[in-house]
């Protein structure tokens, strides 16, 4: 029977024409209908085969690409730095121990570790437009050569049992650091690709980690075997080899500039780098800003933890206890530069807020390290290197990735003066609040001092342009 419904025809159920699925009639009409070779439950071969020619291939997922090689020239440049920077920081512990046991003051002592910090603050500005304005490797291997010669002055010095002269050749080798460190920063762009530098910056910033494992040991261990002359004359042969290593370094620039003949040097120049540009272009650019104001307020309130902890722990532990924190805040810090960031990409503003989410994990650990002193130093430590490690590195890779290429010297040179003289004023007043009142008060304090401000600078980080 058919009945007209809404202007179609529609069939009513009768005899052998089911309305709906799993009727009686329907399945003895499939029964009768089937193929006698065919399995019940199975489709018709026909059927089978339209289901193959519609059947999409399943897409493959494109493989993700590998990131760009470091190459030769970053290989050289890295493993001559690691060599310079470890014979500084045997140099570092070495003459203030040697200047302790000369005059028996360690009011003295202390004086060689404060008046290194003055160079720094007093002429990264200047170093950071001389950076900009010469040829980078050119000075970073000037740099290391005159060092060479200004270690082998305080030599001498140290030989004439002179604490002036030793002194002068002291502040003297620091200044030659202050010029040669915005240049060295600014040539990592010219000798990785574009694709490589976050993984570049961060493994240089494991150097620091590595020479404060390396470093202090190595030069206690020669001071107390052999003397300060030999700590020196170690030194100065590791300028001269990071020398060696740079001298042989090819810039992508001299690349450029050889193959393009003498076409190249008809190009125009780009305007000459002035003292202040680099806090111009800081001023103008809000990422610049943020991440300056992140940096130096996390230095500020927790970055003379170490001296605080070195303090307190060679008063209650005695000092071979004290010398295992700044192992392990080294020891941290090469494992999460070499190790964890270069597979991450991360952007800055998360890096940094990661490192600021260790730093009350640090404290509450020096906090309460009354129940287990030693072991819980060491694990305040590692929380404090993976905090360090993560705030510089996200630091840099956000100054690299932000500051334009003719101006990285100078906005580096401001940087490294701004945070030293907010690590100069932590390590200064720290050590005194430890004194006075409980150290883990005063660092819970500070951490979360540290972690308000450090977010607060970095709120509008996704709403701020990148360029000014």
């Amino acid at each position: 029977m058919v009945v007209r419904d809404r202007g179609q025809f529609r069939r009513l159920p009768g005899p052998g024409r089911p309305g709906r699925t799993g009727h009686r009639g329907h399945r003895r009409l499939r029964r009768r209908t089937r193929p006698r070779d065919q399995a019940p439950g199975c489709c018709a071969p026909e059927r089978l085969d339209r289901r193959k020619s519609v059947t999409a291939p399943i897409p493959i997922a494109p493989t993700p690409a590998r990131a760009p090689a470091l190459g030769r020239d970053y290989a050289l440049l890295w493993s001559g730095q690691l060599l310079s920077m470890t014979g500084t920081m045997i140099q570092y512990i070495a003459l203030p121990l040697w200047v302790l046991a000369e005059t028996g003051s360690a009011l003295a002592s202390g004086l060689t570790f404060a008046i290194e910090t003055l160079p720094v603050i007093a002429l990264a500005p200047w170093a950071g437009v001389l950076a900009d304005r010469h040829d980078r490797r050119r000075l970073v291997l000037a740099g290391e050569l005159v060092s060479a010669v200004a270690v082998l002055a305080l030599f001498g010095a140290i030989s004439l049992h002179s604490v002036l002269a030793a002194l002068v050749c002291a502040v003297l080798i620091k200044t030659i650091n202050t010029v040669t460190v915005p240049a060295l920063q600014g040539l990592i762009r010219e000798v990785v690709p574009e694709g490589a530098l976050p993984a570049a910056v961060s493994r240089f910033e494991g150097l620091t980690g590595a020479t404060i494992v390396l470093g202090p040991p190595a030069g206690a261990l020669l001071f107390a075997s052999v003397g300060p002359s030999a700590a020196l004359l170690v030194n100065a042969l590791t300028f001269a080899v990071c020398a060696v290593c740079v001298s042989a370094i090819r810039t992508r620039s001299a690349a450029t500039t050889s193959s393009a003949g003498p076409a190249a040097t008809a190009a125009p120049t780009q305007p000459r780098p002035r003292l202040g540009g680099g806090f111009t272009l800081v001023r103008t650019t809000p990422r610049l800003r943020a991440l300056l104001g992140a940096e130096a307020a996390y230095f500020l309130c927790f970055g003379g933890t170490t001296a605080a902890v070195i303090v307190t722990a060679t008063r209650d532990l005695g000092e071979s206890a004290a010398g295992w924190y700044p192992a392990c805040v080294g020891g941290a810090w090469v494992f999460v530069s070499m190790a964890v960031l270069p597979g991450r990409d991360w952007t800055p503003r998360t890096s940094l807020l990661l490192g600021a989410a260790f730093v009350p994990l640090t404290a509450i650990a020096v906090a309460a390290r009354g129940a287990a002193p030693l072991a819980l130093l060491l694990i305040a430590g590692v929380l404090g290197g993976v905090a360090n490690s993560l705030i510089a590195a996200g630091a840099s890779i956000g100054w690299q990735k932000t500051a334009d290429a003719s101006m990285i010297g100078q906005v580096m040179a401001l940087r490294r003066s701004v945070v030293n003289a907010a690590l100069a004023l932590s390590s200064a007043v720290l050590p005194a609040l430890a004194q006075h009142f409980s150290l883990g008060g005063v660092l819970v304090i500070g951490s979360l001092a540290s972690v308000g401000l450090v977010a607060a600078c970095l709120a509008g980080w996704n709403r701020q342009d990148a360029t000014p």
